[in-house]
């Protein structure tokens, strides 16, 4: 067949079977994609146990174990959480992931930073730039049964700038309120804390850091970076009120007994922003079941509350 005819036989195929036609349409491809299966397509049977064993190691963690108030705590500006936090009573919570993956970042960092420092024996420290988890007593809590030092360990310590450095792994609801609100009074109270710590050991300290890491992006591009000149002042003001409130429920009981001071306690107000502890506290009780009898409060024990400041003051 010439090569005339050859091309007048493609074009009439053309014609009678075109490319967008129907027919053409409806060809099923040679290969199909392969489905994998979903989770729901079989029930998981090893899960259950792992599940377990990484929820009690959550729970088991030292910082999920702590009973007495820490830095972290003593700024709240829940009156009623600090109280009762003070009291040891008892919480429930659950067991909290996002926690966690802060606490897998922090043990990271705990490794990372030593490493940058000269190598060699130097049993003071003096010599070594990074400190990371640096126990530091900031100050001290009196009450009815004793006292006790309250203590906490700062993330990490830069003692040739002088600065106390704190990691938040934090999602974006809280970059974006920080980016246009501040830090909250909280970890302002934490890490004026820290820098009374240093202090209290006569260390190098003028400058507090925060670094607020975002626990959902692909990079450190969305991190909000904190800092500022230490001010002790907002430590100070957590510890007096903390002592002030120690004061006022000992008193309660020596009076009226302990079943009067928990149910003050129960009088005082949760946070006006957020705290999570509040909720979990054992009056915390939303159908009203375990109600606290707050009736049993004389009236020259509630004219307390006013003074107990919920927030820093603004001088």
């Amino acid at each position: 067949m010439s090569s005339k005819a050859n091309i007048l036989a493609v074009a009439q195929a053309k014609q009678q079977h075109p490319a967008n036609s129907d027919q053409a349409k409806t060809i099923e491809p040679v290969h199909k994609t392969y489905k994998f299966p979903t989770p729901q397509d079989d029930e998981p049977t090893l899960w259950p146990e792992i599940r377990t064993i990484i929820e009690t190691s959550i729970r088991d963690n030292p910082r999920n174990r702590q009973v007495e108030l820490g830095p972290s705590e003593l700024g709240t500006d829940s009156l009623h959480t600090l109280a009762a936090k003070l009291a040891g009573w008892p919480q429930q919570q659950s067991v909290g992931w996002l926690p966690y993956i802060g606490t897998a970042v922090h043990a990271q960092f705990e490794q990372l930073f030593p490493t940058l420092n000269p190598q060699g024996f130097d049993e003071d420290r003096e010599g070594k730039r990074f400190e990371t988890e640096k126990r530091v007593t900031v100050g001290h809590l009196n009450g009815l049964y004793g006292g006790y030092k309250v203590s906490g360990s700062i993330d990490l310590y830069d003692r040739k700038n002088a600065t106390t450095i704190d990691w938040k792994i934090v999602g974006q609801t809280t970059l974006c309120n920080v980016k246009a609100n501040g830090i909250s009074q909280q970890y302002a109270v934490q890490a004026s804390l820290y820098g009374l710590g240093l202090a209290n050991e006569e260390q190098p300290i003028s400058r507090s850091a925060i670094y607020f890491l975002p626990r959902n992006s692909v990079s450190l591009n969305d991190a909000l970076p904190w800092e500022h000149q230490w001010d002790p002042q907002p430590g100070k003001w957590a510890l007096a009120r903390a002592q002030l409130t120690v004061n006022i429920m000992d008193i309660i009981e020596q009076s009226d007994g302990p079943e009067v001071r928990d149910a003050w306690i129960s009088l005082l107000p949760p946070s006006p922003t957020h705290d999570f502890s509040d909720g979990t506290w054992p009056d915390d009780d939303p159908l009203g079941i375990n109600e606290p009898n707050t009736s049993l409060v004389p009236d020259k024990w509630k004219q307390l509350i006013p003074l107990l400041e919920a927030t820093y003051p603004n001088k």
